[in-house]
């Protein structure tokens, strides 16, 4: 048997050599594509998912406001929610003191801050505070006058204290004169919605 010549192998070697490395670089890279679409996919995947969990939080945020939108309608209504309303602050405890028959008060209101974080709890919870004096007969007149500001009030009250002072030469026996003073310290709370304290 006789061995072709090399000289006429040569061409066709050359191209088998070439249709193969092109089969195996063809193999590589489809093997490359394979991989990126892959990685592709489970980056959508995920990014689907991520979806899929904003949505079914956004759909429980939904349902919570419209679960509690009466409540915080009636909190805003109330004064509660939004800006600090000092004017209506004032005639609340000027008409508690007329309604109750009382001699007059004077009053004043420090600037608005930030309130305590063990009360505000994380959120932008506000805290003015204001200081009330007037003249009493006696001393229910303090708690007909603190009834009356609660029941009409605008916004969130809480009174921190109070101190009753007999006034100087008053008598012992009530009189039509005033004999007692008081002093208290009333909080007024707003929660400032959309900015943080």
């Amino acid at each position: 048997m006789t061995l072709p010549p090399l000289a006429v192998l040569r061409a066709p070697l050359i191209l088998l050599v070439l249709a193969l490395l092109l089969a195996v670089a063809g193999i590589v890279w489809s093997l490359q594509l394979d991989a990126d679409a892959r990685r592709a996919v489970e980056t959508q995947q995920r990014a689907l998912v991520a979806a899929k969990a904003r949505q079914r939080q956004g759909q429980h945020e939904a349902r919570m406001i419209e679960t509690h939108i009466d409540a915080y309608r009636t909190l805003v209504a109330r004064g509660f929610i939004g800006a600090e309303n000092r004017l209506a602050w004032i005639e609340a405890v000027q008409l508690a003191n007329r309604e109750t028959g009382l001699y007059g008060l004077t009053y004043t209101l420090s600037p608005r801050a930030a309130a305590p974080a063990a009360l505000a709890a994380g959120l932008p919870l506000q805290l003015t505070r204001m200081s009330v004096k007037m003249p009493l007969l006696v001393e229910t007149d303090l708690t007909r006058f603190l009834d009356a500001l609660r029941a009409r009030a605008p916004g969130v009250v809480r009174v921190e204290r109070c101190m009753l002072v007999r006034v100087a030469g008053a008598s012992e026996v009530p009189g039509p004169d005033p004999s007692l003073e008081a002093e208290c310290e009333l909080a007024w709370y707003t929660l400032m919605m959309g900015k943080r304290a």
